[in-house]
């Protein structure tokens, strides 16, 4: 089965109905993706990282884990994750506003690509959430502090989230290449995904 790109520092928006899943596959194994999900019906309804840490009673998940909802209602399952689990719930999506602390204005983030994704889906794009960042490697040094490292990620890793209700997907192959969040080589690179059936 054929799949579509994501280039790296861009993002897309699919569509998903109850049942059908998508697999994202990391294709370069150090790319970063902020995720998305958001009601079909209702897009003021997303999957919430603070619910689903306050609901798993953990910071990261695990393979089977569901994602719940701002109003703590089940969207997604995470199907399938060949990483381990070395994803992040805890860091915001880059933004203008970080690029231009940096001294970068104008360089592309998540926020951007979330916006841009949605409104080429022909959707007003809601308040950004908080995102699921697959891949992103946040290392816990004690009860105070956490680094961002780079991906433990290999080459062909795939994530496989299953859709719970009709949701809006939405991806970021992250643009970062001024920390080592994307491997440190300063190049987002893409990666790879398709729905699978119900």
């Amino acid at each position: 089965m054929s799949m579509t790109e994501i280039a790296g520092g861009r993002g897309a928006a699919i569509s998903l109905a109850a049942g059908q899943a998508i697999a994202l596959c990391n294709t370069h194994g150090s790319q970063v993706v902020d995720t998305w999900a958001l009601n079909a019906h209702d897009m003021s309804e997303h999957f919430s990282v603070e619910h689903t840490r306050r609901v798993r009673e953990r910071l990261f998940l695990e393979e089977g884990d569901t994602l719940l909802s701002n109003r703590r209602n089940p969207m997604m399952v995470l199907e399938k994750d060949t990483a381990g689990g070395v994803h992040d719930m805890l860091a915001a999506a880059c933004d203008p506003w970080l690029y231009r602390h940096y001294g970068h204005p104008g360089h592309r983030s998540c926020h951007q690509n979330f916006i841009e994704a949605l409104l080429a889906a022909g959707l007003v794009p809601p308040a950004l959430p908080n995102p699921l960042n697959l891949w992103m490697n946040v290392v816990i040094r004690d009860s105070r502090s956490m680094t961002l490292e780079r991906p433990v990620s290999k080459p062909g890793d795939t994530v496989v989230l299953r859709a719970l209700c009709d949701v809006i997907v939405v991806l970021s192959a992250c643009p970062m290449d001024i920390t080592p969040v994307n491997g440190g080589d300063g190049r987002p690179m893409p990666v790879h995904y398709r729905v699978l059936a119900a």
